[in-house]
């Protein structure tokens, strides 16, 4: 399917899952020419982006303008994009321009709620996929395809390792994530649970802002945060260690996280705040369990409790490579 395209690949810098995504085509036998979604990945132009991208308007044009010209003597198969956060709608018809046999391909790994206005690009793709169940309900036009895990953590059941967590979190301290991992924390301590939990922030400026305008952060204490993220193989290694692993979703979204879908791959027992998992077919209440994230209520029984195996065509589907094969089919 992969073996001689060329594909034109455009994503932001998420903990590495771009490069991961790349050397997955690559090695499915695809020719990949991959740029950054954004021209930098300094804190203020990611701030600037968020806050109002017109504010840079000119820089994010004159970036996509000379990517254009870089690949103009190339015709590409597909121009793939994950989530289009920063490309205008002239540059991306620009391109369309001057790739005129290829195939526009756009996934969004995040809520249409979170980046509004990726609406006004939707006409200029061939094909849209969406993590978000409910955005793909409202939109007809979409494709709904959840998120993949990586082969490696396909792997760990293949070399389990002593399990020394009970509870593990790691993830972004975003939005309630802090006051809801905490409670969390009171429950193991309770409990005499075994917990290990990584709390990142980009920056020790969003630690401060938060700090002052955000009320679950007022009691936050600076210790409780990593300002450095953990790498691939560290948090495999710590995945492996552990029984149950912790996700809290963003509130305004449904889909479900890369870390839900890399726990499903690693064979783990999740414990989520997202209701909307029981809508998917690899769900079964002995492996995942469903909390409220306004009043979290742990339950030791499926903490202590063993995990049933689900079908293996199903684990598969969520794998990387399938993943790839039905965004680019």
């Amino acid at each position: 399917m992969f073996k001689d395209k060329k594909i034109l690949f455009f994503s932001a810098s998420f903990f590495g899952y771009q490069i991961e995504i790349k050397n997955k085509l690559v090695a499915l036998g695809a020719d990949v020419d991959f740029f950054d979604e954004r021209p930098k990945n300094t804190f203020w132009y990611k701030a600037l982006i968020r806050l109002d991208k017109r504010i840079i308007k000119k820089r994010i044009e004159k970036y996509y303008a000379e990517i254009i010209q870089t690949t103009a003597n190339k015709d590409y198969d597909f121009v793939f994009f994950l989530k289009a956060e920063v490309v205008t709608l002239e540059m991306l018809n620009e391109l369309k321009r001057n790739q005129t046999s290829a195939k526009f391909i756009l996934y969004l790994w995040d809520s249409i709620k979170n980046c509004e206005s990726v609406t006004q690009l939707f006409p200029s793709f061939d094909k849209v996929l969406s993590f978000d169940r409910k955005d793909v309900i409202r939109n007809s036009f979409m494709t709904f395809r959840p998120l993949f895990y990586l082969d490696e953590y396909a792997d760990i059941s293949n070399n389990p390792k002593e399990i020394i967590h009970d509870i593990t979190f790691i993830g972004t301290g975003h939005t309630d994530r802090y006051s809801m991992v905490m409670k969390v924390k009171e429950f193991c301590d309770a409990k005499n649970l075994k917990s290990y939990f990584f709390i990142y922030l980009q920056d020790v400026k969003i630690f401060l802002v938060r700090k002052i305008l955000t009320k679950s952060f007022r009691k936050a204490k600076q210790k409780d945060f990593s300002f450095i993220p953990l790498g691939k193989n560290q948090i495999i290694e710590i995945i492996k260690e552990s029984n149950c692993v912790l996700d809290v979703e963003r509130a305004v979204q449904c889909g479900l996280t890369m870390r839900t879908i890399e726990v499903l791959g690693a064979k783990k027992k999740l414990i989520t705040t997202n209701a909307d998992i029981k809508e998917y077919d690899f769900y079964n209440e002995k492996n995942i369990l469903v909390i409220d994230r306004k009043n979290p209520r742990l339950s030791m029984d499926f903490v202590n409790g063993g995990q049933e195996d689900i079908q293996e065509d199903i684990y598969a589907k969520y794998s990387i490579g399938n993943w790839l094969r039905e965004v680019f089919e």
